[in-house]
């Protein structure tokens, strides 16, 4: 394989401010991770990216790996407890506060390759070098890791990760940090994609069938316990309810790769041909898949002929900030900002600050 060809300098300030946007949108690290991991894959140069976020307690909550083998995601989610013991150089360990926080993996020992981690993760994936980033957010009892990252080369003729590639990557903490620390409190808008249904016994909520569309819902939400690539509905977990979180009778929206997964149970009649009982019910799981607008607005935004500042003028006006509100936003003069909105205007063919708003919205 070829090395990673070089990046521009132009490209690579649009991919730090690119990775910038995408992290002050509000949704957390789940809905973006796929950009973010092209992003910092195209800043540092690699063959591949991984994004694992934890929970606030600090446990494995989801995880994107933009090549990892089905049999590879499998094995991650349904036997985690195989990378847990001694001397495995798992999430947990790369979590802890203790050491660098990046590079740990540029110069592992000879127990890394002894490892469940090594042998069964990263061989299969090709992987054979590594640069990892603890991503730690400020809590009142102390920094909190709440993600870490990481960059794949394969074997030679493309070499490990330098220092100064090093030093790179930890310059996208401070963005990552931000994708935690700015959270919004409501779920945003955005175009729904595919839906599937899960049929479960009233009584036991044990999975009973369910659609090609659930299971390839279920497979990309990387819910732990849920490696489900290559598995039929015959295979979903009796406490399937359980790992997504869910009580009968409940809604959840989770946060996963791609978007937010909205998940619905509502009570059915069972057919009666298979319980005659009046009385007794199916549970109905019903799963949609929700593309947040504004992962899409960020990416079409970020390939305009625009700088830095006018890009942020274009995401205000896309997140539906009034004009006045974007003064004190950017810091902006009105002279500055009537200069760089008709720049922008040009750009998008709007005509004015609501129409450009509209065309960033509906332009997806």
């Amino acid at each position: 394989m070829k090395p990673p060809p070089s990046t521009s300098a132009a490209e690579r300030q649009r991919l730090w401010h690119k990775l910038d946007l995408l992290c002050r949108l509000g949704l957390g690290l789940a809905p973006i991770a796929a950009e973010v991991c092209a992003v910092l894959r195209g800043l540092v140069g690699a063959d591949a990216a991984a994004l694992f976020w934890l929970d606030e307690q600090g446990l494995p909550a989801g995880f994107h790996h933009e090549d990892s083998p089905a049999s590879v995601r499998n094995l991650f989610l349904n036997e985690f407890h195989l990378f847990t013991g001694p001397g495995e150089t798992n999430i947990l360990a790369l979590a802890r506060p203790e050491g660098p926080r990046v590079g740990r993996l540029l110069s592992p020992g000879a127990s890394y390759f002894r490892s469940n981690s090594h042998n069964l993760l990263m061989r299969p994936n090709g992987h054979h070098y590594t640069l990892d980033l603890r991503v730690e957010v400020p809590s009142p009892t102390g920094p909190v890791t709440r993600a870490v990252a990481a960059l794949f080369r394969t074997r030679s003729p493309v070499s490990g990760f330098s220092a100064a590639e090093a030093s790179t990557l930890e310059r996208a903490s401070g963005s990552l940090q931000r994708a935690f620390l700015l959270q919004n409190s409501s779920w945003p808008g955005g175009a729904y994609g595919a839906s599937g249904h899960v049929l479960l016994d009233g009584a036991s909520l044990r999975p009973l069938s369910a659609d090609s569309e659930a299971l390839q819902l279920l497979r990309s939400a990387h819910v732990r316990g849920l490696g489900l690539y290559g598995a039929g509905a015959a295979m979903l977990p009796k406490d399937l309810l359980a790992l997504l979180g869910l009580q009968p009778g409940e809604n959840r929206i989770l946060p996963v790769p791609q978007g937010l997964l909205d998940m619905r149970t509502s009570p059915m009649n069972a057919i009666a041909q298979q319980n005659p009982a009046p009385t007794a019910t199916h549970l109905l799981l019903t799963l949609q898949l929700q593309r947040p607008y504004q992962i899409d607005m960020v990416r079409r935004i970020a390939n305009m002929p625009l700088t830095s500042l006018q890009r942020e003028i274009a995401m205000l006006a896309g997140l539906g900030h009034a004009r006045a509100e974007s003064l004190a936003l950017t810091g902006v003069s009105n002279a500055a900002l009537k200069k760089h909105l008709g720049t922008i205007l040009d750009v998008v063919h709007a005509s004015d600050w609501e129409d450009l708003g509209r065309s960033l919205r509906g332009k997806l």
